[in-house]
């Protein structure tokens, strides 16, 4: 069979796959198009190759995803401390300045 063909097979199958996965909502639209531009350039040699690739990018999207709200949790928390810590040495400055201003009085 000539290599033409052969080729042709190939790409319809792995956009055939992706145009079904887009449509399952497997993978969204930007993934789609990377997707498509990747197996356009020949770098999927069958359809096991692009969906244990989809599976990759969906950890690594999730795994991003999981660090990301850890990291915010971790900012809100260390703001929520320095908030706090802020407030005890302010108390601490008024009640010294409270105890100078009583011994001035006397």
């Amino acid at each position: 069979m000539r290599s033409q063909v052969l080729w042709m097979r190939r790409l319809r199958v792995l956009r055939r796959l992706l145009a079904k996965y887009r449509a399952a909502g497997k993978i969204d639209k930007h993934l789609y198009h990377e997707l498509y531009q990747l197996s356009k350039g020949n770098t999927f040699k069958h359809k096991r190759a692009l969906v244990e690739h989809i599976h990759k990018a969906k950890a690594e999207k999730q795994r991003e995803r999981i660090l990301k709200e850890e990291m915010d949790a971790k900012r809100a928390k260390t703001k929520a401390a320095r908030e706090r810590r802020q407030e005890r040495i302010q108390t601490k400055r008024n009640a010294l300045a409270g105890e100078q201003e009583a011994e001035e009085e006397k």
